[in-house]
């Protein structure tokens, strides 16, 4: 198969990716520490005197900025791009990223990871912070089916 897909790298395509990414990367420690943060605040309102009431509303407090920090940083960098469409060509042994100032190719088999979601997957390469993003839309069924089964026949993982 050998597709080419165009789209424009949105920012409401870059929000929906890094709240994905967030939700499935950090969410259940972001959900944790909220829940400590919470119950300190609760306590301190109770009259709770403990001496290290401060680190469990601080440190789930900074957990959450950094990933606020991650997700305002990756919609800065969508918001600075003076193009933003984006050429996507599929083909048997890559698949390769084209915006007007730069151009990636990776093989099937540099695709380490594949997070599907009904409305993007997110690719991974060997860094698991890192990630492509690809609106599932203008890929079609067929086109989503092929990109899953080559990353898998890859070696990579689909989830």
């Amino acid at each position: 198969m050998q597709r080419e897909i165009s789209y424009e790298w949105s920012p409401e395509l870059v929000r929906l990716g890094a709240r994905r990414f967030i939700a499935r990367y950090a969410g259940p420690w972001l959900v944790g520490f909220t829940i400590i943060m919470l119950v300190a605040i609760l306590a301190l309102a109770a009259g709770w005197e403990g001496h290290f009431w401060w680190v469990m509303i601080i440190l789930p407090a900074i957990y959450a900025a950094l990933w606020f920090r991650y997700y305002v940083r990756v919609v800065k960098i969508c918001d600075e791009m003076p193009d933003r469409k984006v050429t996507v060509r599929i083909e048997p042994e890559s698949i390769t990223f084209q915006t007007s100032e730069h151009s990636s190719t990776m093989k099937w088999s540099r695709i380490k990871k594949l997070w599907r979601y009904p409305e993007v997957l997110l690719i991974f390469t060997y860094d698991q912070h890192t990630y492509s993003m690809l609106p599932a839309g203008p890929l079609g069924e067929e086109g989503r089916q092929f990109i899953e089964e080559k990353v898998r026949e890859h070696g990579g993982q689909v989830s």
